[in-house]
């Protein structure tokens, strides 16, 4: 159900007193009319009316006699949608001798709301007794308060405490929570409320930034979202993205690890291991989960459970497990080559799969896989690494590369990189990690992201320099001399040991053994340190003044 943004302001209020309040669509003038008194904490004693003055029309309490109606006189029994959903304000009349007078401003209409009651969001100004005479006598009995002499005066010529008969009316600090807990028993007098329908994904977006959920909307291909407004664009945008086509597009790209790991939130089981979490994170990017901050817990919308329901089927599982598997050697074949014929792909596929591959199978798995998820492009025959392809820099690649073999991974390798988005870990990294946490006090939890760093920027051929800026980008600094030549020793012995694209996946190491050319040479000292330059030590002085001395 839909619901109206009211912002109703005393006339006369000096500063303003003002209630924000979301009214649910389709209830009648006199509805509102309770709604309001509850708003302001008034006992509903006197008469009311609301008037739209651009329109010439009247609202009535319909506890007036009709012979008192003036031409244009509507029942309060009307619905309050007929009116409201053509102007930006209207008047609320309350006790017509004293006359207090509200304007109400429509500032919202939303097309959904998450509760169906009235409520209070924001306030300004405290509880007013009702009958002390509108706002006039209002602001006269603050005077009055404010005043010890006259207080005492006003007791005296009337009788009585006029601090307590105001307290009585109830005069007080206003309770928004207390209020609304009266609107919910105005709407439920019974307290039988309605089974809610639980969190949608429009709910969530409403969280959401109008940026982010342009960015999903592109995402996922929806079109004509760049002029709508942000609630028409979240509502848009979610029915989207709850179709059946589109949800079985995305979903069927996912992995196994990523499908299980979904399904285990569907099952309430929010909590992910930190260690796991990288494989939340392509359904969270696509906006089909969400995640709590405190506790940290993903969660996924009533309607997205419904709609991943429907198209959870034995076909679409073996589909898109299929697709999944091709996924992984495309992955790892990225990782090692950067440019991979389409006959490798096959060649490899086939070693090891017993349901084989064809190149049309692979093709149409390649332009699914690079609608949702792309890593490498389809380019003359040759999967080619993304970023390669829009640098335009993969020919060159590719000649350099010529005279070396491919290197073939097994299995175990295949999965690991497919699992790691193409990182592969080796003994001698993990010997670097251990150097790096007893060596230099490095914390536990930036050894994964730092391997992975590392070893991304040796197998594209980056030379020493930049490993060690990478480094320091985690805080990582050498203390002198010795540290710096424990690490450049340990260096050396992942650099030897790092599958690099250059040599279509043969580490260093092999090239040597195996007697191939233009291998990748491990390089101490690309950059050259001279005397003058800062100490790659990290001290901020001179190498010359730091550890040049000691040499």
């Amino acid at each position: 159900m839909g619901a109206y943004q009211f912002k109703i302001v005393i006339k006369g209020s000096k500063p303003p007193i003002w209630r924000r309040v979301l009214v649910p669509q389709g209830i009648t003038f006199e509805q509102l009319h309770q709604i309001i008194q509850a708003v302001f904490c008034w006992s509903d004693y006197h008469l009311y009316e609301f008037e739209f003055r651009t329109m010439g029309i009247r609202v009535r309490d319909d506890r007036v006699e009709e012979d008192f109606d003036m031409p244009g006189t509507i029942s309060s029994g009307t619905v309050i949608d007929e009116l409201v959903a053509d102007t930006k304000k209207f008047t609320y009349t309350y006790d017509l001798g004293d006359n207090w007078e509200h304007t109400v401003e429509v500032e919202k209409v939303l097309e959904e709301d998450t509760e169906p009651y009235a409520r209070v969001t924001k306030y300004k100004g405290d509880v007013i007794p009702e009958d002390c005479g509108g706002i006039c006598g209002y602001y006269q009995l603050l005077d009055t308060l404010a005043d010890p002499q006259r207080l005492a005066a006003y007791n005296e010529e009337n009788g009585f405490d006029y601090k307590e008969w105001a307290e009585s009316q109830g005069m007080r600090e206003y309770d928004a929570d207390l209020v609304n807990e009266a609107l919910k028993q105005l709407a439920f007098p019974d307290g039988n409320m309605p089974e809610q329908e639980g969190v949608k994904l429009a709910d969530i977006f409403r969280f959401y930034d109008k940026e982010s959920i342009t960015e999903l909307a592109k995402r996922h291909g929806l079109s004509g979202y760049s002029k709508l407004k942000k609630e028409e664009l979240i509502r848009k945008t979610a029915e989207y993205m709850l179709c059946p086509e589109v949800m079985s597009e995305y979903f069927v790209c996912a992995r196994d690890a990523e499908i299980r790991l979904f399904e285990q939130v569907l099952q309430g089981e929010g909590h992910i291991p930190y260690v796991e979490q990288e494989n939340m994170d392509y359904l969270y990017a696509g906006g089909y989960v969400t995640m709590e901050m405190s506790p940290e817990l993903y969660t996924v919308a009533d309607d997205v459970k419904q709609a991943y329901e429907a198209i959870n089927t034995e076909g679409f599982q073996a589909v898109r497990g299929r697709i999944s598997r091709i996924g992984d050697y495309l992955c790892a074949a990225n990782a090692l080559y950067a440019v991979t014929p389409v006959s490798l792909v096959l060649e490899i596929f086939n070693k090891y799969e017993a349901k084989k591959l064809t190149e049309e199978e692979l093709t149409d798995a390649y332009r699914i896989l690079y609608a949702a998820r792309p890593e490498v492009e389809l380019i003359e025959g040759r999967f080619v690494d993304c970023v390669l392809a829009e640098q335009k820099s993969y020919d060159e690649l590719y000649s350099r590369q010529r005279n070396v073999p491919y290197y073939i991974p097994n299995q175990q390798e295949i999965e690991w990189m497919a699992d790691n988005g193409g990182f592969l870990m080796s003994r001698e990294l993990q010997q670097f990690g251990e150097f790096l946490i007893k060596g230099l006090g490095v914390g536990d939890e930036r050894i994964p992201y730092i391997l992975r760093d590392v070893q991304s920027a040796i197998s594209v051929g980056s030379d020493l320099q930049t490993v060690v800026d990478e480094l320091e980008t985690y805080g990582v600094i050498f203390r002198g001399q010795e540290e710096l030549e424990k690490f450049t020793s340990q260096i050396m012995d992942v650099w030897n040991s790092t599958r690099m694209v250059l040599n279509r996946g043969y580490t260093p190491h092999e090239m040597v053994t195996r007697g191939f050319s233009q291998a990748a040479e491990p390089r101490r000292n690309v950059q050259k340190i001279y005397p003058n330059d800062p100490c790659p030590c990290g001290s901020g002085k001179k190498y010359k003044k730091c550890c040049g001395k000691k040499r």
